[in-house]
């Protein structure tokens, strides 16, 4: 598994890109965080932004799952198995 890209919606003193990797990377090994959900599937009322940042991911033929933080999506992250 590897991942090619993160976009955060959280500012990168609150949590960076490798702290959001890592916690992708973790529940793939299944090593859960309590405080951050990962999905594959879409999450209801999810912003512009984010449904047009994964649609562009899929067009590149990418994975995409994303990191929600009180039922809110805060990162987009695309990977290659």
């Amino acid at each position: 598994m590897k991942v090619l890209d993160i976009f955060s919606w959280l500012p990168a003193k609150e949590i960076s890109l490798e702290q959001l990797g890592q916690i992708f990377i973790d529940y793939i090994s299944c090593i859960y965080n309590s405080e951050y959900i990962v999905s594959s599937e879409l999450p209801n009322n999810v912003s512009k932004d984010i449904l047009s940042c994964k649609n562009e991911l899929l067009k590149e033929g990418k994975n995409v799952s994303f990191i929600l933080k009180e039922e809110k999506v805060i990162a987009v992250i695309s990977y290659q198995e």
